[in-house]
Order: C-alpha cells, then sequence, then structure tokens
C-alpha cells in the first residue's frame, strides 16, 4: 500500500461506513418514536400506497357505523312518535266502542265525542311536528331518507317516508245498510239471468255468468261475450243486439246520483274504469238491465270520524281499526329498519378491523426487531468513530520517512 498524504482511503471508507451506521440509527430511531415502519415513501413506496387505499376505507367504514347509527336515531325517534299515535288511537278506539252502546244519551255521546276529537288533534299535532334534526319525518313531505352504510359508492340503506297525518290514517269504505262496497263487488261471483230491455219490452235473455270475473273489466267482456254467443247459436234477439253493437256497462254510485261507467263495446278491449252499481246498457239511451246493486259508499279517515250516533261509531271503530293496523304495520317496518342497522353496524366493525389488522402488518414497527436493529447500529456507531480515528492517523506514519 502506497504511502500518501493528500489521500487517506482508510478513512473515506472508515467515514462511509460511519455514515451508513448513521443512518441506521436514525431510522431505527424515527421507527421507534413513530411506532410507524412507513414514515415516508422513501421508505417502501408500495406498502405506503395499499396502506393509505386500507386507511381511506378504514375511515369509510367508521364514518358508515356513525351514519347507521344516526339511522337508528331516525327510526327510534319515528317509532315513539308512532307509539305515542298509537296510544292516542286506542284510547280513541275504546270511546268509539264506549259510544256505540245505546245506553249514551245525546249528551254522553256528545262528550265522549269531545275526547274523540281531542285525541284525533293530538294524533294530528304529533304527526306534524315530530322532528328530527331539523326536519319532519311523520307528515308525509320525506319520501325516502338514504343512509350511507359503506365505504363505496351504492353502498346504501333506503328508509321509507312516513305519513301519519289524520288525513291518510284510517282510511276504510263505508257502504249502506244491506249494500255492497266497490271492493265486495270486485270480488263477488254472480250467476244469473239478464233481461235486455229496450224501451221497457223485453228484447233478449242473457245467461250471465259472472263467478270468474274478479274484476269489473271481466265481467264487461264476460257479459259481451255472452251477448256474442247467444246471436251465434241463432237467437234473433240477441244477434240484434249484437248488429246494434250494444255497449256493455258498469256503473258505480258514489253518491246515489252521479254513476261513472266502464263500457266496452263488442268485440273491443278498451275500457274507462270505474266499479259500483252493475248495469248492461246500450249506450245511446239509458236502457239498462240490473244485474246487482251497489251501495253508496265513502271513504272515512281519522279527519271524519264522529261518535254522536251508533251508526257513526260503528264507523269509527273501522276506521280506527285501519288506523291503528297501519300505525302498526310503520312501527312493524321501522323495528326492522333498526334491526337491520344493527347487524349493518355489526358488520362495517368486523370489515374495519379487518382491514385494520392488514394495514398495521404493512405500516406498523415490530418493537422487537427495530430494538434489535438499533443496538446493532449504535454498535456499529461507535466502532465506527473509533476506526476513524485510528484511519485518520495513519498519515503521520508518513512523517518518518522525512526525518
Amino acid at each position: 500500500m502506497s504511502q500518501v498524504i493528500n489521500t487517506n482511503i482508510l478513512s473515506l471508507n472508515a467515514q462511509r461506513n460511519l455514515n451508513v451506521s448513521q443512518n441506521a440509527l436514525s431510522q431505527s430511531l424515527e421507527r421507534l418514536s413513530s411506532g410507524l415502519r412507513i414514515n415516508s415513501a422513501k421508505d417502501d413506496a408500495a406498502g405506503l400506497a395499499i396502506s393509505e387505499r386500507f386507511t381511506s376505507q378504514i375511515n369509510g367504514l367508521n364514518q358508515a357505523v356513525r351514519n347507521s347509527n344516526d339511522g337508528i336515531s331516525f327510526a327510534q325517534t319515528a317509532e315513539g312518535a308512532l307509539n305515542t299515535i298509537g296510544d292516542a288511537l286506542q284510547r280513541a278506539r275504546e270511546l268509539s266502542v264506549q259510544a256505540a252502546n245505546d245506553t249514551n244519551s245525546a249528551s254522553d255521546r256528545q262528550a265522549i265525542n269531545d275526547e274523540v276529537q281531542q285525541l284525533m288533534e293530538e294524533v294530528s299535532r304529533v304527526a306534524n311536528s315530530a322532528e328530527f334534526n331539523g326536519g319532519r319525518i311523520l307528515d308525509g313531505t320525506v319520501e325516502d331518507l338514504f343512509f350511507q352504510v359503506g365505504a363505496n359508492q351504492g353502498q346504501s340503506i333506503a328508509v321509507s317516508g312516513v305519513d301519519a297525518r289524520t288525513s291518510q290514517l284510517g282510511t276504510t269504505e263505508v257502504a249502506g245498510e244491506n249494500g255492497l262496497t266497490q271492493e265486495q263487488i270486485r270480488d263477488i261471483g254472480i250467476d244469473t239471468i239478464a233481461n235486455i230491455q229496450i224501451d221497457g219490452t223485453d228484447f233478449a235473455q242473457i245467461d250471465v255468468d259472472l263467478s270468474s270475473a274478479e274484476t269489473l273489466e271481466d265481467a264487461v267482456r264476460l257479459i259481451n261475450a255472452d251477448i256474442a254467443e247467444a246471436a251465434a247459436a241463432g237467437d234473433t234477439n240477441a244477434a240484434a243486439v249484437a248488429d246494434a253493437n250494444l255497449e256493455a256497462s258498469l256503473r258505480v254510485s258514489n253518491d246515489g246520483t252521479t254513476t261513472i261507467a266502464v263500457t266496452s263495446q263488442l268485440g273491443t278491449d278498451g275500457f274507462d274504469v270505474s266499479g259500483g252499481l252493475v248495469t248492461l246498457d246500450d249506450g245511446a239511451t239509458p236502457t239498462t238491465v240490473d244485474l246487482f246493486d251497489g251501495a253508496t259508499a265513502e271513504n272515512v279517515t281519522l279527519n271524519d270520524i264522529d261518535v254522536t250516533t251508533r251508526e257513526t261509531a260503528t264507523q269509527a271503530m273501522g276506521a280506527l281499526d285501519g288506523a291503528l293496523t297501519e300505525v302498526n304495520s310503520l312501527r312493524a317496518e321501522l323495528g326492522a329498519v333498526q334491526t337491520r342497522f344493527e347487524s349493518t353496524i355489526s358488520n362495517l366493525e368486523i370489515s374495519a378491523e379487518n382491514l385494520s389488522d392488514a394495514r398495521s402488518r404493512i405500516r406498523d414497527a415490530d418493537f422487537a426487531a427495530e430494538t434489535a436493529e438499533l443496538t446493532r447500529a449504535q454498535v456499529l456507531q461507535q466502532a465506527g468513530i473509533s476506526v476513524l480515528s485510528q484511519a485518520n492517523a495513519v498519515p503521520q506514519n508518513v512523517l518518518g520517512l522525512l526525518q
């Protein structure tokens, strides 16, 4: 080895190794102080990218848990208000049963009715004032609510809006005595002989079997089919009816005077929807044959209930039964929503836990390994300083050659 002064290779080598041990010592201290194996992109570029994606998912899942808890709170608030409404309806029905008893005088029923009306006012007040986070939840203004219950797009739960106003609860169809409502007319099966009269004179007799008719439109088709069948069989009168392009009609009377028709000309399938008093009509003149009569009917809601007579008290019971059924159904739906949210929260927490574990294996520092690395770097640092001191002294040996 040449004896030189200007370049000390041994010193340069010792300095380089000392820098390496110094960097290792600094990295170990940084990891131990932060608890992270990856403190910057230079530590592990790929690992940093993966761990950051995991972090995004974990943050989203944690927020989704909070969103789901908000959903539970919403459902609990709505269900609590519906519970209050249900209690008022139960009391109103109890009073309706009381009012239906003829031992009550008119003044008794009026007093009962006053309490019923107050209960309906309370139902209306609760429905119009129940709020969650500043928004009303039972007045029908909210159609659907979407709760983001996942970390990604499209992961949401829809909760249907609730309308518990008295104008919407308890809708029921009330028929006159010994009458049929439109629903009953639609469902009933009829097997009868219909006499067709024109200007008061029997014109044809048609055997009409409506037992298979499920809708008013089906009844019209069956009537027209029987007319056509009779005509094809050679019934002169029936053929004349068919040739006259008779228009069968099913009429509904909701107020005893006004009628709305479901009509279909022979050979066509077009209908104008209606229901109610069922007649056979020639279309051009008011000549009809009655098959059966529907009753005068009306819809009753909680806004309309009155218990001042036995009849209205009985109607009120039906309306209140319908309202209670609706309220109980809404409460059941909200209870199911709460259960779903709770299940969602459990799943989200498990997913967040698993992702956190995966991120930890990539990003977090192993203290056992880092402590060992720190000790090694410290020893190398001390040795490097000692060796560098000796390497710096080597050029002094050249002075001996000058003596």
